[in-house]
């Protein structure tokens, strides 16, 4: 029951003790209703600081793994231990990476245009910003996305159609509430886990149609028994596909007039071989609606959030909210209003469309240029921070990537995203991302990755 501590270990040692400690109880090692020992005697025992022990108790606390109880100590409370358990997640290895091909990497680079931003943002701050926000979100900042709809994407829209809301959540679960909690929401599959598994959890009715790896058609369209589609149409995730016109067209008459579709703007900024046409643009803006944020633009920080009703929805979205004030933070709406005003937040997209599509053309090219790459299918390449690829090999889909995970190079597979299974995309389907790295790690990391797989090919 003792954790076993490694301090050469970059894994703070809470952590460890956290993980090692929920491990047990989990697997049944540690029983429900077991006292764990008291904080300073497990420090003796393992030789670490109380705080430590807190710090790893309070974790488990606030997971639900133990409850304290006043004045006698942390006991493990009783877990529900499912019959069947699902399938293993294997988005991470243990053993420790060279090369992180995450799907998540983004370039968290803050420009000084930001900091001087922020600096005087926070400099302007009175006692009366600290005030309830406006319940929609501010009015400047609503205007000011409504200017950046419309310049960059040719979406036209007013202020009052805007919502801005503390996260993509938050604003997708008051959009249900508005549009009908009743009804039936479908995703693709792959799903962006994100969103597909919120719903699910708000015990929401879901469904799942399954597509290609290069996304949709009529065909896989007509059998959806679906009220709302949720759809990122300029870069899927995790299938990293953006809908071409006639892949628009198909959903929009799908859609009809009584069907809607949750319009995610994902890396809308970062496509590189085509023009962005959103579905909000391409109807009388009945029911498509169009829903994004800043955390690809600015920073995966930023809790800031917004969607664009059509004008149908205004008026109900009010009579249900108008007493609930927005739950984005004054300064960070602040804080966005001054780089989209300024233009520091169109010139640092311009910087990251241009360092991605650099990256992307680096990693296509040291693919391309290794011996094993007539066995290597790139897909999906045109958007985002990340491509697909799929080896041409019987080899077990498990198998390749333990292997490459041994080896030093961390990446994910689309077997993992699935939320059923779907015979239209191989199991050795694998994401490629390639934002976080270097273009010398990029390079490196790819030739070790093929390097690792030629020997199983």
């Amino acid at each position: 029951m003792i954790p076993e501590l490694n301090k050469d270990s970059k894994t703070p040692l809470y952590v460890q003790i956290y993980e090692q400690l929920s491990y047990n109880i989990n697997n049944g090692i540690i029983k429900s209703g077991a006292k764990l020992p008291s904080q300073r005697r497990l420090a003796d025992d393992l030789g670490v600081s109380v705080n430590t022990i807190i710090n790893a108790y309070d974790m488990l606390a606030r997971y639900d793994y133990v409850a304290a109880e006043d004045r006698s100590g942390y006991y493990v409370k009783e877990r529900e231990i499912p019959e069947k358990p699902g399938p293993e997640k294997r988005w991470h290895s243990d053993a420790p990476s060279i090369y992180n091909f995450s799907k998540n990497g983004v370039d968290l680079k803050m420009s000084d245009e930001f900091r001087k931003s922020f600096r005087r943002v926070v400099k302007t701050i009175t006692d009366g910003d600290f005030s309830y926000p406006d319940y929609t979100g501010e009015y400047e900042l609503r205007k000011q996305i409504c200017s950046m709809l419309n310049k960059s994407w040719g979406i036209v829209c007013a202020p009052t159609q805007i919502v801005v809301g503390a996260s993509l959540i938050y604003l997708i679960d008051s959009l249900i509430k508005v549009i009908g909690s009743d009804l039936v929401y479908g995703f693709e599959n792959p799903a962006y886990y994100k969103l597909s598994n919120y719903v699910r959890l708000g015990e929401y009715k879901t469904t799942y149609m399954n597509v290609f790896a290069d996304g949709l058609n009529s065909d896989t369209l007509k059998d959806l028994d679906a009220d709302a589609l949720f759809l990122m149409p300029y870069h899927h995730y995790p299938l990293s596909y953006a809908m071409t016109d006639e892949q628009k067209n198909a959903v929009l008459s799908w859609a009809g007039d009584d069907r809607y579709i949750i319009e995610y703007g994902l890396n809308m900024e970062y496509l590189y071989t085509r023009p962005v046409k959103p579905l909000y643009s391409a109807t009388e803006n009945k029911n498509v609606i169009f829903i994004s944020d800043f955390t690809r633009t600015v920073s995966p920080n930023c809790n800031v959030a917004y969607l664009v009703l059509p004008e149908s929805l205004v008026k109900r979205w009010q009579e249900v909210y108008l007493s609930y004030h927005s739950a984005a933070s004054k300064l960070e709406q602040y804080f966005i209003i001054e780089i989209l005003r300024n233009g520091s937040y169109y010139r640092n997209v311009a910087r990251l469309r241009k360092l991605y599509n650099k990256k992307r053309e680096r990693l296509i090219s040291a693919i391309r240029s290794h011996p094993l790459s007539d066995r290597i299918k790139i897909l999906n390449s045109e958007s985002g921070a990340c491509l697909l690829i799929e080896p041409q090999t019987d080899c077990d889909s498990d198998v390749l990537i333990d292997e490459c995970h041994k080896a030093g190079v961390k990446l994910s597979y689309i077997k993992n995203a699935l939320e059923q299974p779907n015979g239209l995309i191989s199991p050795r389907t694998y994401i490629l991302g390639f934002g976080e790295l270097s273009e010398s790690e990029i390079k490196n990391g790819a030739k070790l990755l093929l390097d690792t797989w030629g020997n199983l090919m």
